[in-house]
Formats: structure tokens, sequence, C-alpha cells
């Protein structure tokens, strides 16, 4: 195998030695991948979320973003990865990439595919707003939390956070609601990851109106001792908010 394959391989292997949640590589299929020349990787890797960013070293070449979301799902062999890039060097690496993940989609150029993350978090945040505010509303008018989310998860208002990952205490079991808000994916990340979306928005002169009113929520929380929290402990914050 040529030397520039090799040279590749050596941080694949690193990353596999330090976070064990996407050990279902196989050592030998990194080596034989066919990989485009000159590659390096930064990456960053966090208990909740892992952005692994391949960037070529030549100029005329493109880099590829890899975003991986859910350490859980890591784990079960069940990730999405949106790939922004080079189509031909994203087929190069598709292979590898459905060892771990179930699904696997192309973007587009470079930076689709961290666009495509920063625009599902978007969503994601204010959804789970949007099912906490529900969800106490209802509370409070007397309903029964499991009740009313087994309603809503019949009717028109269902989305992920509300049948899947619900925020409120005592609905759901194996969700950080149920844990006292630990794990899963933090308040902090959740806040960064707004700022990346109001920063896009305001780049592309782009309204993002609900948008903007989560990263401020988000990060009030942060201020107020949330920040270790799961995101979904915005519930916990709005019961303890008498007024915004």
């Amino acid at each position: 195998m040529p030397s520039n394959h090799l040279i590749l391989c050596h941080p694949l292997l690193f990353l596999l030695s330090i976070f064990p949640s996407i050990s279902v590589f196989s050592r030998e299929l990194v080596l034989h991948v066919r990989w485009p020349k000159y590659w390096s990787f930064s990456f960053s890797i966090n208990k909740n979320c892992t952005n692994i960013v391949l960037s070529h070293t030549a100029l005329e070449r493109t880099n590829m973003v890899v975003t991986l979301m859910c350490v859980g799902a890591a784990r079960s062999g069940n990730l999405t990865f949106m790939v922004g890039g080079v189509e031909e060097e994203f087929a190069a690496a598709q292979e590898l990439l459905g060892c771990m993940g179930s699904n696997v989609v192309y973007c587009g150029a470079v930076g689709t595919g961290q666009a495509a993350k920063i625009c599902n978090n978007l969503l994601l945040a204010i959804s789970m707003i949007g099912t906490a505010e529900a969800m106490n509303l209802g509370i409070r008018l007397g309903l029964d939390p499991k009740l009313l989310a087994k309603i809503l998860n019949m009717s028109s208002g269902r989305c992920w956070s509300s049948d899947t990952y619900n925020p409120v205490p005592g609905v759901m079991d194996g969700v950080p609601s149920a844990n006292n808000y630990q794990g899963g994916f933090g308040t902090t990340l959740m806040a960064k990851d707004l700022g990346l979306a109001q920063d896009s928005a305001t780049s592309t002169k782009t309204p993002i109106l609900l948008g903007s009113q989560a990263h401020q929520i988000y990060r009030m929380m942060c201020a107020k001792g949330y920040s270790k929290k799961d995101f979904s402990s915005v519930f916990q914050f709005l019961r303890e908010e008498e007024t915004f």
C-alpha cells in the first residue's frame, strides 16, 4: 500500500484507541480503505458530541467534514453522518463511515455537512422548548404528564422531543429527564450550536426569530447553573422561572 494511505490511517487508529464508542471500526478495513492523498485530521471529542474534521493540505484540493451525533448511537452503530466535500472523496470514505453509522448522507460541497448539523440542532432546540412549554402548561392546567404526552404523540404536535426524548421527569425511562438531566446533549453544547446558527443567519441575512429566542434561553440557562445538564432541562428551567 502506498505510504500516503498509511499516513492517513495513523490518526484514525489513534482515534479508535481513545474513543471506544466507535471501536466498531475494523483496523484492517481502516488500512485498506482508499483515501485521498495528504489528508490530515483535526478532531475534537467530548462526552456528548464528536466532530471529526478532515482537512486537505493541498491548496487545490478540498476538505471534508464528517459530523457524528450522539454517543449512544455510536455504540449501537446507528450514527447519522452528514458529509461535505468532494463527491469522489466521499465515495472513497463511504465504506468506512458505513461501519459506524446506519445513515451516511452526502450533503454537497465542503461545509454543507456542518450546515446540515446546524439546521438540525436549531430545529431540535426550538422543538424541545416548545415541548417543554406545552408540557408545563398542561401540567399547570391539571393534566397528568404521561397522559398529556400520550395525547401529543398521537396528535399533530408530536415530535422527537415529545415521543423519544420527553423533557418531563417520570414520563419516559432511559432519557436524561429520568436521571436528573444527567448525560445526553449538554446545554452548553446546544447554546454553542445555536450560536453557530445565529452567526450563519447573520452572515446570510436569514431571519431566525424562534432560533434567536432559543439561543437566548439556552444562554440564560447556562448562566443559571444548567450548563452541565442535558438540554432537555429547559423544562426544569421553565418550571423555576416565574417570568421571562
